[in-house]
């Protein structure tokens, strides 16, 4: 009976010790003794290129980091039940502005904590033509660590955010329209007008050059502007689109005309603060061909006019004296 009894104590001891240390696990486990902040580092390549509208995506690395801070650091790291653990980094893209597009592959980071090598991802990046040109642009990266816990250590969850840094470059398009066709016909004496519409669908103020490339022989005038300088679309909506007029004068000499003519004119767009030839501040030149035809009859002008009057008063009067004289 002794004998049962002392084995009973024995039993109820080492039942109390073991809830006593299971009691005081649990209590260091809520009470996260060893907690540990991470360190989350987030780093862009600095792009080799600007960012032009409509003319395809800009790729950016992201390279991800993560490490442990504190005293308890490299033993989690190397001795802990969470050693092997992997660490999962969410990616995530805030647009800044309306008018880009931003999208991440591989946003989901996985990073082991015994061997924390840096995962690259990549930033797509697009813009439209609303994007001012040569603005210094942004994109904000959030990542966000999932948390980890183990028996006497937890790793807190941590978010940050990073900026990731681009330039918008310069998209010139200028829509060239005659707004009453290419071709005219006029009298010898008359001038032919041609009205074109200048409409600028880039992102930046834009200067288009005007230039005759191909002038019609003899003594045909052509008189346009050098330059009209376009307000870009970014900032309002006024000041984008301009008339130019094109005038061509034909020749007037005596006689009868029946001529056709075409001649050439060329429109380039180009920044507005150009100041050297620069092929990516200069858009693509668009030329576009005038026909004038010159018909009826002409009595000239300047000295041609007296000349005809008096070569007509001297038939005049020798006629006259003709008739006088036979009649004697």
């Amino acid at each position: 009976m002794t004998k049962n009894f002392k084995s009973l104590k024995i039993c109820m001891v080492l039942g109390i010790l073991l809830i006593s240390t299971l009691l005081v696990f649990t209590t260091a486990s809520s009470a996260r003794l060893l907690s540990v902040e991470p360190i989350i580092k987030v780093s862009p390549k600095r792009p080799d290129d600007n960012i032009v509208p409509k003319s395809g995506v800009l790729y950016i690395n992201l390279t991800t980091t993560f490490e442990l801070t504190g005293i308890a650091s490299t033993w989690v790291k190397s001795a802990s039940l969470l050693r092997d653990s992997i660490v999962t980094i969410n990616l995530q893209v805030q647009e800044d502005y309306d008018w880009i597009d931003a999208s991440i592959s591989n946003q989901l980071v996985k990073i082991k904590l015994s061997d924390p090598q840096p995962y690259v991802s990549e930033l797509s990046l697009t813009v439209t033509e609303k994007a001012p040109a040569f603005t210094q642009g942004k994109v904000t990266i959030v990542a966000t660590s999932s948390m980890l816990s183990g028996l006497l250590v937890t790793i807190n969850e941590k978010t940050e955010t990073f900026d990731v840094p681009f330039e918008v470059g310069y998209w010139p398009v200028v829509n060239i329209a005659p707004v009453k066709g290419t071709l005219k016909q006029v009298g010898p004496t008359d001038t032919a007008e041609f009205p074109v519409d200048l409409t600028n669908f880039g992102n930046g103020m834009t200067k288009v050059l005007i230039e005759v490339t191909d002038m019609p022989e003899g003594d045909w005038s052509v008189s346009v502007p050098s330059s009209v300088t376009l307000q870009s679309s970014d900032v309002s909506d006024e000041g984008i689109k301009d008339t130019v007029n094109i005038k061509v004068k034909p020749p007037y000499g005596f006689g009868f005309h029946n001529t056709r003519k075409s001649f050439k004119v060329t429109f380039t767009p180009i920044y507005i603060g150009q100041t050297v030839a620069s092929p990516e501040l200069m858009g693509q030149p668009e030329t576009v061909t005038f026909t004038v035809q010159s018909v009826g009859f002409s009595t000239g002008t300047g000295f041609e006019l007296p000349t005809i009057i008096i070569v007509l008063a001297i038939l005049f009067v020798g006629l006259y004296l003709y008739k006088t004289r036979k009649r004697k």
